[in-house]
């Protein structure tokens, strides 16, 4: 029997799934070299459709890890998880959601997979298209004529289905010829191979056409029929049978194609990572953060960019176009270095903190706003210069096109410098926790009784600025979509306390070791985590106060 046929005892196919209990059944049925069945001991899915209770996996599900193996998790904070878990333990997920559709719509699984697939692994939506109009959808997802011999819903068994031999099918006639190569001598129908819509080609041009079609990569999943103008897709069973070396390939694009539709899961952004996120209990819409130990990336399940806390996927993507599209301006305005304020010296900035100190005239200024740094003091409020965008300083009088252009230009360029100054900040705190180990080593040298706890304090510091950084750096984006109102100056508010206490953090950690007080240290680390929880409470509570 081929793999393609399914019959109400679902030989030939194993499937992994759960019942009420949790408690994992396995069909399994085998072929000896004789070709007859070999069944074990597990109970028969027949029995399942008997008793009208068929046991299976939730939608989505991933409650188990099939190999048994320990697997982070990690909480959405109501109640659901993610899980990370190598491509390969989704097999069996991907094979349930497909008997699944088998079971309810009685039809091939190399169709059930292609129609899943076309409706992003939505059973609900698929079964609602398909008992509305099958004909319709099986025309316009490439499986009309591998679902024509199924009694499918809606009257569409034309055609019963055949017993022990796929409709990918050899061909039964005396010589053939290929459309493709177009032999003159033609082919033994032995050496033909037949698709269901009943195109059929010598196997050599088969296995050509297969092995072209893999080399596009993904999108091999979606090749049709070689003949001109039909849309019958070609699926695992074509290539069984004309290549069957060339089939572990084109199950490995399945899959691939499987985690990148399917609403639960996302691949690991981690360069050469293959783990991928699991959602459990909530899907990818409802976001959450996945962290990857394998690779230790962190990212967002939702949109794949790094945790990107406050600001949503949405005005992340817009930022990003917007940043993309305003590129060359901002790149002309902001230059890698800047001129002292009071003698105009150039400088480079190449540390993380925003205190700068002219090496020619010793002037102490701010390098996100270019004022005097005694102005910046906690007593002063200047801090609220740096952070809140003050439409003022623009000529507001001049209403010409020109001059609101230039007023919007100027109120992106605020956002931007801010969002690109912590970005840079960011990235130089990443480069000084990878050095954080040696100065721990020499701090603990520097202090004999000191224990490698004892100076652990600098990696959690180093920890805690690459994680504000990137708050720090995405509170700008989000503040750009925000409306002038009270809420945004109380968001500025936030705002500005943290970036306050991250440049004392940043300071305090950049000290040299003979002069490095922990104390201080590891309180100014607890200040910031306060308060860059403060903020994003404050906006997950929606700015109320």
């Amino acid at each position: 029997m081929s793999s393609d046929e399914y019959n109400a005892s679902d030989e030939e196919y194993e499937y992994e799934y759960t019942d009420d209990e949790d408690q994992d059944v396995t069909m399994t049925t085998t072929h000896n070299d004789e070709g007859e069945e070999e069944e074990d001991s597990k109970p028969p899915a027949s029995d399942e459709k008997k008793s009208g209770s068929n046991k299976r996996m939730s939608s989505g599900s991933a409650r188990e890890n099939p190999q048994g193996a320990p697997v982070g998790v990690f909480d959405f904070g109501d109640g659901s998880s993610i899980r990370m878990l190598p491509a390969s333990e989704l097999k069996p997920i991907m094979a349930n959601q497909i008997k699944e559709v088998v079971d309810v719509l009685d039809i091939p699984p190399s169709a059930a997979s292609i129609l899943m697939r076309e409706h992003k692994w939505a059973k609900e939506r698929l079964f609602q298209a398909f008992f509305d109009n099958p004909d319709k959808v099986q025309e316009k997802c490439g499986v009309k004529a591998r679902c024509s011999g199924s009694s499918s819903i809606g009257g569409a068994d034309k055609v019963a289905k055949t017993s022990g031999k796929n409709r990918a099918t050899r061909s039964s006639s005396k010589r053939k010829h290929c459309e493709i190569c177009m032999d003159d001598d033609g082919f033994e129908s032995d050496e033909m191979i037949c698709m269901p819509c009943g195109h059929e080609f010598c196997e050599l041009c088969w296995y050509g056409f297969i092995s072209n079609a893999l080399e596009k990569g993904p999108l091999c999943v979606r090749e049709s029929c070689p003949q001109a103008g039909c849309n019958e897709l070609v699926t695992e069973e074509e290539v069984k049978q004309a290549a069957p070396d060339l089939l572990p390939k084109f199950e490995s694009y399945q899959l691939r194609s499987f985690v990148e539709t399917y609403g639960m899961t996302r691949w690991c952004p981690g360069a050469g990572c293959e783990q991928v996120a699991v959602a459990r209990g909530a899907t990818a819409d409802g976001g959450g953060i996945a962290h990857c130990e394998k690779c230790t990336t962190s990212f967002c399940l939702k949109c794949g960019e790094e945790p990107h806390a406050p600001v949503t996927c949405r005005d992340l993507t817009l930022w990003q176009d917007k940043c993309r599209n305003e590129s060359e301006t901002a790149n002309w305005i902001l230059a890698n270095t800047k001129p002292c304020p009071k003698c105009h010296r150039r400088i480079e900035k190449n540390q993380g903190c925003n205190h700068m100190t002219c090496s020619g005239c010793k002037f102490e200024f701010c390098w996100i706003c270019m004022g005097d740094w005694t102005q910046h003091g906690a007593n002063t409020g200047g801090y609220y210069k740096c952070n809140k965008y003050d439409p003022n300083s623009a000529d507001d009088n001049d209403q010409s096109d020109a001059a609101r252009a230039r007023r919007e230009l100027d109120r992106y360029l605020h956002y931007y410098k801010r969002y690109h100054g912590h970005s840079e900040a960011q990235e130089f705190a990443k480069k000084s926790l990878k050095e954080t180990e040696a100065r721990m080593v020499a701090l603990q040298e520097q202090n004999v009784d000191s224990t490698w706890t004892d100076v652990e304090f600098l990696k959690t510091a180093n920890e805690q600025l690459v994680q504000c950084r990137q708050v720090l750096k995405y509170t700008y984006a989000f503040a750009f979509y925000l409306q002038d109102n009270e809420k945004r100056q109380r968001f500025e508010f936030h705002q500005e306390m943290l970036e306050k206490f991250t440049e004392n953090l940043t300071e305090l950690s950049e000290k040299p070791l003979h002069e490095m007080n922990r104390t201080e240290v590891v309180n100014q680390t607890r200040v910031v985590d306060k308060f860059m929880a403060n903020i994003l409470k404050y906006v997950d509570d929606g700015m109320e106060d």
